[in-house]
């Protein structure tokens, strides 16, 4: 038995599901945190050998069109309309802006595509530069951090090549992914009927589907895109997506 943990992003912070990862990766008990902030994240997953989050780690320098290769690859598997679940990450130099000017500005001028990034990935800088802080002042951390996608997750769940083509906040899709997750983690109905502020439904399931990743990671059962050894950016964290 070893402690693992899926974390995402959510309104109120972060979302941290904790549980004990079995020999078959079935009947875990999840434990589900609150953390305001990644170095919350971070303290209440200290005895975790794996921590799975959804959130970039590791990026470019200069933008390239579609992102680092790990994102482009997890476009290719996940298909349409699912692809679209992958954003692209900003070149580093961007992710300092503090408007969406700024930030965009310095995403073309990083390389000479002159690439933007979206609003929605604007949206989600507070998030990246936590996570990102916090492994580049120690690089160890990426040794049991681990960047996991929940769509991936949920495409092995639901046994490859079909995946999910409902969107995952629509109630179809809300429904068949906690079907899927349901007999991996045997408290799941109970963490959705939690109700916890700041915290939405696909959040709970995300995290879930990023610990289930964790454990599979944990197991060395895991899959790792582009492949091992990952590819490094320039301050050494690893850019890889697991699942």
């Amino acid at each position: 038995m070893a402690l693992i943990a899926g974390v995402d992003g959510c309104r109120g912070g972060w979302v941290v599901v904790l549980a004990e990862t079995t020999r078959d990766g079935r009947g875990m008990t999840a434990e589900i945190l609150i953390a305001r902030d990644f170095d919350g994240v971070l303290a209440v997953t200290r005895d975790a050998c794996v921590v799975g989050v959804d959130m970039p780690i590791g990026l470019l320098d200069a933008a390239v069109a579609g992102g680092r290769e790990c994102d482009r690859q997890a476009r290719r598997l996940l298909g349409h309309p699912r692809c679209c679940s992958v954003f692209t990450p900003p070149a580093r130099g961007a992710l300092g802006g503090e408007s969406y000017r700024a930030a965009l500005s310095a995403n073309r001028a990083s390389s000479a595509a002159g690439l933007g990034i979206s609003i929605e990935c604007f949206g989600l800088f507070p998030r990246l530069r936590e996570v990102d802080v916090a492994l580049t002042a120690d690089l160890a951390l990426a040794e049991r951090v681990r960047e996991v996608h929940p769509e991936l997750s949920f495409r092995e769940l639901a046994g490859g090549a079909a995946g999910l083509s409902e969107p995952k906040r629509s109630a179809r899709g809300l429904s068949r992914r906690a079907a899927l997750l349901r007999p991996r983690f045997s408290r799941l109905g109970r963490a959705l009927r939690r109700r916890l502020a700041g915290v939405a439904d696909d959040d709970v399931l995300d995290a879930h589907a990023v610990a289930w990743s964790a454990a599979r990671i944990a197991r060395n059962r895991a899959v790792c895109l582009p492949g091992r050894p990952a590819p490094r950016d320039a301050r050494g964290l690893p850019m890889a997506i697991w699942y």
